[in-house]
């Protein structure tokens, strides 16, 4: 199943109406009605050292004194959105991090923070600008613009999202589903990889 822009729409309001606690809200463009979205800040946590930094596994460039993990208690400032792709029409998890300085760590310094589940990287191979697995068609996570804001973000391909979302409405007993209950199956799927509650 995918959904219609209408039907996005509905579900968003009505889930963030449902769960008020999640710290989603409702955005709608500025100069054009119907491309909404959802958006929460969160503040992420990271290593304060080397020692204690979580290991994704991922294939990354050597270090250098560059690109050393800043030791440091900051926490850094995550703005989350909610995205209808057009291409795909499904969800699709967009992100901004900041340090405190209004700068955007690297992407190894991202990976290292409280956002991603400890093994939702395993075997990924980082560049500059996406995370994913050899031999995959896409990457699972990759940078570009926010089709609604036009402002760099990262973002998880939504290339597999609907089958996987439609296998567990599935495996639940649903031949159909609401937007609604589409929506938090698909919070379901983003939450193997991202953690929702940082």
């Amino acid at each position: 199943m995918t959904l219609t822009r209408s039907q996005f729409d509905q579900a968003c309001k009505e889930f963030i109406r449902r769960d008020r606690n999640t710290g989603w809200s409702w955005k709608e463009h500025s100069h054009l009605p119907g491309f909404g979205y959802m958006e929460r800040a969160t503040l992420l946590s990271r290593p304060l050292a080397r020692d204690t930094c979580i290991d994704c596994g991922m294939a990354l460039d050597p270090p250098d004194a560059t690109s050393a993990l800043p030791c440091s208690v900051d926490p850094l400032t995550c703005q989350q959105y909610v995205v209808l792709s057009a291409t795909f029409r499904v969800p699709t998890f967009y992100f901004a991090v900041y340090d405190s300085s209004g700068g955007p760590p690297v992407l190894s310094h991202i990976m290292q923070t409280s956002l991603f589940r400890r093994d939702a990287c395993e075997g990924a191979e980082a560049t500059t600008y996406s995370l994913g697995h050899l031999g995959s068609p896409f990457p699972l996570l990759s940078f570009g613009d926010h089709p609604t804001l036009n402002t760099p973000c990262w973002y998880l391909h939504p290339c597999q999202t609907g089958p996987a979302v439609d296998e567990i409405l599935a495996a639940g007993g649903y031949t159909s589903a609401d937007g609604v209950r589409w929506l938090e199956a698909w919070f379901m799927v983003l939450g193997s990889v991202i953690d929702l509650g940082s």
